[in-house]
Parts: C-alpha cells; sequence; structure tokens
C-alpha cells in the first residue's frame, strides 16, 4: 500500500504540477528565445549600426506586447520617463536617487491610479521564468540569508547593488529594512506581500547577528553564508558544527512554512479587496500562534544574552 500511495503521489505530482510548469513555462519563453536568436544572429551580420538597433528595438517592443499587449505602454512610458530624468540630470551626482525617486512614484500611481489592481498585479508581476537558479538553496537551505538570496537572483542582485551598498552608511539593520522595504514597494502594495518581506528582513537580520556571533564564540564555521574553504574557523566539519548547522536549516524551514502559510488559492480572489487580505493574513498567523515572529524575538534575546 506504502509503494502504490508513493507512485501515486509521483504521477499527481509530475501530471499536476511539474508538466503543466514546464508547459506554461514553454508557452511564455519560447518566442522570447526565438527573438533572442534572431537578433544575435542579425547583430553577428555586417550590417549598418542603424539598421542593427532598428531590430533590436523592434524586437523588444514585440517582447512587451507579446507579455503585457496593450498595457505595454506603461513600460515604455516609464522607459521614456526614466530616460528623460537621466538625460536632465547627467550631470549631477544625485540622479541615482533622483531616478529612484521617479520610479517609485510611478509605481505608486500605477498601483493606485493608471490601471486597475488585477492588470497591473499581471503586468508587474511578469518576470524571467528561469530565476530560480538555485532550487536546492530554497528546498533545503543553510539559512533564511541564503533563501532570499536565491529565489530571485536579478532581483537580489539588484536590491544589494543599488539599495543595500547605498544604505549601508546608516548601519546594517537599516540598510536590511529599507532593501526589504524597497522589495515591498517593488512587489506592489499588497499587506501580505509587505507583511511577509518585512518580517523576513527581521529574520535575515537577526539570523545573521546570531549565527556571525556564534561563530565567533565557538571559532566555528556556522555563519548563514557557507564558507570560504579557507576560513579562519578551526572548527569546520565536527559533528557539533554539522548539528548546529541542521538546526539552523530547521529553523529556516520552519520560517519558510509560517511565512508561505498566508499564500495560497483563496488569496487570488481577493485582489481586489485588500480588507481581506489583511485579514487573511493576520487570521493565519493567529492561528499558527505568530510562531516565526516569537521565534525570532526569541533568537534575538539569545543574541542580546552573549554579545
Amino acid at each position: 500500500m506504502g509503494v502504490f500511495s508513493r507512485q501515486k503521489f509521483f504521477q499527481e505530482l509530475a501530471h499536476g504540477c511539474l508538466l503543466p510548469t514546464a508547459q506554461q513555462g514553454l508557452e511564455q519563453v519560447w518566442q522570447l528565445l526565438v527573438i533572442c536568436l534572431l537578433c544575435r544572429l542579425i547583430w553577428m551580420f555586417g550590417l549598418p549600426s542603424f539598421v542593427k538597433h532598428l531590430v533590436t528595438v523592434a524586437g523588444g517592443f514585440y517582447t512587451l506586447y507579446l507579455f503585457f499587449e496593450l498595457h505595454m505602454i506603461w513600460v515604455v512610458l516609464l522607459s521614456l520617463l526614466c530616460y528623460l530624468f537621466l538625460f536632465l540630470c547627467r550631470h549631477s551626482t544625485i540622479r541615482g536617487t533622483f531616478l529612484s525617486i521617479t520610479v517609485l512614484i510611478y509605481l505608486l500611481l500605477g498601483e493606485l491610479h493608471m490601471m486597475d489592481t488585477t492588470n497591473w498585479h499581471k503586468m508587474r508581476g511578469k518576470t524571467a521564468i528561469i530565476c530560480l537558479l538555485n532550487p536546492l538553496n530554497i528546498e533545503f537551505p543553510r539559512s533564511m540569508v541564503e533563501v532570499v538570496t536565491s529565489w530571485n537572483l536579478p532581483m537580489s542582485r539588484f536590491l544589494h547593488t543599488y539599495v543595500f551598498k547605498s544604505a549601508l552608511k546608516f548601519g546594517t539593520f537599516s540598510a536590511i529594512m529599507v532593501t526589504y522595504t524597497a522589495s515591498a514597494l517593488l512587489h506592489g502594495l499588497s499587506f501580505h506581500l509587505g507583511a511577509v518581506l518585512i518580517s523576513l528582513g527581521f529574520i535575515t537580520y537577526v539570523e545573521h547577528v546570531l549565527r556571525k556571533r556564534l561563530a565567533a564564540i565557538f571559532n566555528a564555521c556556522i555563519l548563514s553564508k557557507k564558507c570560504l574553504p579557507n576560513c579562519t574557523h578551526q572548527n569546520k566539519k565536527g559533528l557539533w558544527v554539522y548539528m548546529i548547522n541542521i538546526a539552523f536549516s530547521a529553523l529556516a524551514i520552519l520560517h519558510l512554512t509560517y511565512l508561505g502559510s498566508v499564500f495560497n488559492s483563496s488569496v487570488d480572489f481577493m485582489e481586489e479587496d485588500e480588507d481581506n487580505i489583511t485579514h487573511h493574513t493576520i487570521q493565519k498567523w493567529s492561528e499558527l500562534s505568530w510562531t516565526s515572529h516569537w521565534v525570532t524575538f526569541g533568537c534575538w534575546i539569545l543574541y542580546r544574552l552573549i554579545l
């Protein structure tokens, strides 16, 4: 009976999840890949430069229409607006700040006024469907820090380069919270997304400082991110080192399960009603006794005690 159940489980996993996901992904990206290939081939020919650029622009517009249809006008408008601000502020040393404010205002206007919520979320939610390049780091995480940096590599690198590093002058905690706040704004004005991302900010910060402190006390490779082979820690592969890392991995899975509990099919039907989403999020976490938040608070207490 057990063997039959396992076989049935894997069959349902393949037919109900893996195959539909692969099919939908292929339907979305095959034309994009063809366009990229054609542009690549055209640029290999000895054509005039303006012809190559025109072909690339045409391919870009077609790709936008492929994903967004007539709503592509909002993406084009944002691009033109950003180009205008960069041109006008080309001699300013704070043009990055001006550009960030411009994009933020545009996103807020799009969220609140320019488009209806459903279409705006569909348009804003489009990405390179293959951003998830490190699945083992998420399915079997070493830490929550590893999860958030591996979930969407392009977005993670962008936020790290242009938000986190810029905000580091205000301190590590402030930089982390500014980064997650920026991520929440980029993901849209939705309570459950914002609540999860801000919670992640506290969780990853506490995990980072606690494991950094423990690594210094025990002189062991138990940091949030895996140490390099030539690190200076004396204790690298002891059984107790593995056990501590496994314990934090289990804690990361607990956090993922807890935070992910607010995302389910019923939320999709609440997109137009933010009050329902807020109530759903608070109710779900209340049913779980706010476990992850209390665990994070306990870890912070432990960190302060051993500081």
